[in-house]
């Protein structure tokens, strides 16, 4: 049987994106915003054409990776620059979750 399930809206929230520009490091860099660039929050992905995804998934990033993204591809700037230790902490999240739904599961 195919359930639907119903659509929820993405968070906008204001303040948590001039929180991320004005008080958070770059993911990458470890650097903060400064007189000769910004951070910017990013959008992880898209709910589809045009449409940014909820708030609650951006992280922050300078200036120059965000229009890198927009440029040459989201996918490509992330895979270029992500650090690896953030990535294995991502893959850590991931592995815990998918133990924590299984266990529930049991």
């Amino acid at each position: 049987m195919n359930m639907l399930l119903p659509k929820l809206a993405p968070i906008r929230d204001k303040k948590w994106l001039d929180f991320q520009k004005e008080e958070m490091a770059c993911l990458f860099t470890n650097v903060r915003s400064h007189d000769y660039e910004t951070v910017d929050p990013c959008h992880v992905g898209s709910l589809g054409t045009g449409i940014k995804r909820g708030d609650d998934e951006t992280l922050p990033i300078m200036h120059r990776f965000h229009k890198l993204g927009h440029d040459k591809g989201e996918w490509t700037m992330w895979r270029n620059n992500i650090p690896d230790a953030v990535l294995r902490e991502a893959l850590r999240a991931y592995a815990r979750e998918l133990y924590r739904a299984w266990k529930v599961s049991q």
